[in-house]
């Protein structure tokens, strides 16, 4: 397991101890630590292998290598605002045993706090965007609707960054707003994919269908996925402007197509090599006749 530190957790560094805030800092960097250990606990009780932790100014980013199904979504997003907020509750009992403690343990409780309820706020890229994420029927919409929310949440935050500078100017403010700016306008494609991809999990339990769609050359990738559920597993047949059919290709070669274009591009020009990305096409083709196969065992070129 890989374990980065985002430059802007620096400049929160920087921020608290410009201001005196060195212990402050040191409570919140033990929060930070709870916080993550138990979205790395929760993943690996759920099966997944965490490849990559990135440290950010409040909170940090998993790489787990996979899709989150949505159990899993949930209950790894709500693991490190759970456990903060019992810390800050075990902090309270622990006053209320030795209240000699209270000056020096304060910071650590409104540390657990903050990032107990900022985490909880349904916008990209905190824990409260996976955790709608998994909630969501419509994965597409609510991505861009958490983005949005991030963005906003981001404009809010530098807006109070600005006002404090004419009273009691709050650096962290500053470092926040650029954090959740930068996570929802340019978080990784990756990141966005695999929660887009989440709904291709397949309920076995309740019994999957099997079924085949037909779909317009010219409709984006987008709209591709608005079939795909957890209770399904669609074949889709791309047809031409004269009804013909002129691709077929199963879910997994779907997901490939759609990471290595925009979901806004449509299907057809995603096939036929006309939208510059600057990437390979995606799954090996087979050619049979005027109709092309895109094979779930196909390997990229």
């Amino acid at each position: 397991m890989k374990f980065r530190i985002n430059p802007l957790f620096f400049a929160l560094v920087l921020a608290l101890i410009l201001l005196g805030q060195a212990l402050p800092f040191a409570w919140t960097l033990l929060a930070l630590f709870l916080h993550e250990a138990a979205h790395v606990c929760m993943a690996r009780l759920r099966g997944f292998q965490v490849k990559r932790i990135e440290l950010l100014p409040y909170g940090a980013m998993m790489s787990l290598g996979e899709s989150f199904d949505g159990a899993s979504a949930i209950l790894i997003g709500l693991a490190g605002p759970a456990i903060n907020g019992l810390t800050a509750l075990v902090t309270l009992g622990v006053w209320w045993l030795f209240p000699a403690i209270y000056p020096i343990t304060i910071p650590f409780f409104y540390a657990n706090v903050a990032l107990c309820l900022f985490n909880l706020l349904p916008a990209y890229p905190l824990d409260g965007a996976r955790v709608t994420l998994g909630l969501a029927k419509n994965k597409l919409r609510a991505i861009k609707g958490l983005q949005t929310a991030g963005v906003a949440l981001s404009v809010a935050a530098f807006a109070m960054f600005v006002a404090s500078c004419f009273f009691e100017i709050n650096l962290s403010l500053g470092v926040i707003a650029v954090f959740l700016f930068y996570g929802a306008a340019f978080g990784t494609r990756d990141e966005m994919y695999i929660s887009v991809f989440d709904s291709a999990s397949k309920n076995l339990s309740l019994g999957v269908e099997k079924k085949r769609v037909a779909i317009s050359a010219s409709a984006p990738i987008a709209r591709l996925y608005h079939h795909v559920s957890s209770l399904c597993d669609v074949t889709f047949e791309i047809m031409g402007d004269k009804g013909e059919t002129i691709a077929s290709l199963d879910e997994a070669a779907l997901k490939k197509i759609a990471v290595a274009n925009r979901l806004s591009a449509s299907i057809g020009d995603a096939l036929a090599g006309r939208v510059k990305e600057g990437k390979k096409r995606p799954a090996a083709i087979a050619k049979t006749g005027k109709r092309t196969i895109f094979c779930k065992s196909a390997k990229n070129k």
